[in-house]
């Protein structure tokens, strides 16, 4: 009888192993799947990020755009193991099975799909205006609202006079300086002002009933015109009608703000006024640098026509920090409203395309 359950006790503990054995495959099968999800979707942002970045970079030289559109990934985990061994599950002990279970599949991603996105539907869809509800969307989403407006709105048409009495109101409104809000934002203005002076900027007579401004982000001078107007409206706390961007033209933007940085006679880091602990500071809109190698941990990096461009990563969470990457966000998520699933391919086919 000792003997018997011995034999019953090692027979218990194999079998126990195997179920452990077993279990800890499909366990590791699911971990490594899970992994691959993860990769993959890291592997989609930095894609769009770069596509976003590389096609801003093409803007700032005035270059063609060219997009694409990432498909489906087939992905298989891998495991390969086996469990052997001689078990009797007999209470006597007269019966023995041999079992020997094994598992081996070969893993990692079998294929993708990209697809050209350069016809006449993506390109419309990036063509049309976007709706100037968006700005409240985003607005609501607790986005800094100058960083909001700078990168959809494309220009403010008004009389003339109206102009002059919003300028005249916020000049008032930063004399008296009732709060620390109004002293954050007309502090800002003055640095603007002072910024137009050192450059050189004029103020030119307008000779019409209605005024334009446009927002673009190539020249300081326009650039400073555009968003002391946008600072005074908010120090005024007045919300006007615009013209909101194309999604191409937010990428044209982008461009702009890439030049200024890098091609500009006299070069500035576009900046915006953001919300932080109470106070309200400016911080770098949309860092963009060159150098020789791109350096190492750089938010995004590309490469076009021999120089390499990169977004520093921004300095998290200190009264620094570049909000880049949060225009990034704003940027990927129009695009993706502008594609269609029917623009992504459809047909799992492995394209390879030669890097440099």
């Amino acid at each position: 009888m000792r003997f018997q359950l011995k034999c019953r006790v090692r027979s218990a503990r194999r079998a126990v192993a195997l179920m452990m054995l077993l279990a800890c495959a499909t366990g590791c099968t699911r971990g490594e799947l899970e992994h691959k999800a993860d990769a993959y979707n890291q592997a989609i942002a930095e894609s769009n990020n770069r596509q976003i970045l590389l096609n801003a970079v093409r803007a700032s030289q005035r270059a063609p755009m060219s997009f694409v559109g990432f498909g489906d990934v087939a992905a298989t985990p891998t495991f390969s193991g086996a469990a052997g061994g001689t078990f009797n599950f007999d209470p006597l002990g007269l019966t023995t099975y041999n079992i020997n279970p094994t598992l081996n599949v070969n893993g990692g991603f079998t294929s993708f799909t990209m697809n050209n996105l350069n016809y006449a539907a993506f390109a419309q869809e990036l063509q049309r205006p976007l709706p100037p509800s968006i700005v409240e969307y985003f607005d609501q989403l607790k986005f800094p609202k100058e960083l909001v407006k700078l990168i959809f709105v494309q220009e403010y048409t008004l009389p003339v006079q109206k102009r002059q009495r919003i300028a005249a109101e916020a000049a008032a409104k930063c004399r008296a300086r009732a709060n620390q809000r109004d002293a954050d934002i007309c502090d800002a203005m003055e640095r603007d002002r002072d910024r137009f002076d050192n450059a050189g900027c004029r103020d030119f007579p307008e000779t019409h009933a209605t005024m334009t401004l446009l927002n673009v982000g190539r020249d300081l001078c326009a650039m400073v015109t555009f968003q002391t107007f946008v600072r005074q409206l908010r120090l005024l706390e007045i919300e006007l009608p615009f013209k909101p961007r194309t999604t191409q033209a937010i990428l044209y933007y982008l461009g702009d703000l890439i030049a200024a940085q890098n091609y500009s006679t006299h070069p500035f880091v576009p900046e915006v006024l953001v919300e932080k602990d109470n106070r309200r500071l400016t911080v770098p809109l949309f860092e963009v640098r060159r150098a020789v190698p791109a350096p190492a941990g750089a938010a995004a990096a590309v490469s076009y026509s021999g120089e390499n461009f990169f977004i520093p990563t921004p300095a998290f969470g200190s009264t620094e920090e570049a909000r880049s990457l949060q225009v990034l966000d704003l940027v990927s998520q129009v695009i993706t409203a502008a594609t269609s699933k029917d623009a992504l391919p459809k047909t799992s086919t492995v394209t390879l395309v030669q890097a440099r």
